[in-house]
Formats: structure tokens, sequence, C-alpha cells
């Protein structure tokens, strides 16, 4: 994204779309590679950065642009990367116990 961008100082607009719904989210990202001649790197949390709301697959348009607030692609500076994500949840693993019972019979 680093090669296409055209605007500083840069913030990046990311636009979620659900595939299925078409419901769109939105969450601006600090890249924070350490090497971005060679590549950006972002971290996305969902729940902190943004809320997902379904499963499954998504497109995915990165905005640049010089406000960290604006959250309308339709004022940014332009695109600059479009792409398909998958979110799914991960399953956590059952609380398994192994412990020995013991059964006391009283009399």
């Amino acid at each position: 994204m680093t090669e296409l961008t055209t605007v500083i100082p840069v913030h990046y607009l990311f636009e979620f779309e659900h595939e299925q719904s078409f419901e769109k989210v939105y969450a601006i990202l600090p890249n924070i590679s350490n090497s971005i001649e060679r590549f950006d790197e972002f971290v996305l949390e969902d729940g902190v950065d943004l809320t997902l709301p379904y499963d499954g697959f998504y497109i995915y348009r990165v905005y640049q642009q010089t406000s960290d607030s604006n959250l309308d692609p339709d004022l940014s500076d332009g695109i600059v990367e479009e792409g398909r994500a998958h979110v799914y949840v991960i399953d956590s693993p059952a609380n398994e116990y192994n412990e020995n019972i013991t059964f006391n019979i009283y009399e």
C-alpha cells in the first residue's frame, strides 16, 4: 500500500463489507511495519478496533487519507488496496478435568 500512497501524513481507513449481507464496518488502523519500504503490517482485533457482525467472507478496501478520524470513504483521498478476507471463530478448548472422584459411604 505504501507504494500507492500519495498523501502525507497518511492514515489508512479500512472498510470491510460482508459478502452476503453487504453490511459495512470501518476502522482506522496504524501501519506497524518495521520495514515499511518492504511491506505493510496492520493488526486488527475484532471487538476492539471494530466489530465484525458475521463470520464468513468480507471484501476489504483500504483508503488513504490525511484525517485521523474520518470514517467516510467518499471523503478519503482514494483507494490503495482491495482484497478478500475470511473471518471465522476459533473454537476455544473445552474445560476438561482429570481428577479422581472419591465416593464415601457412611453407615
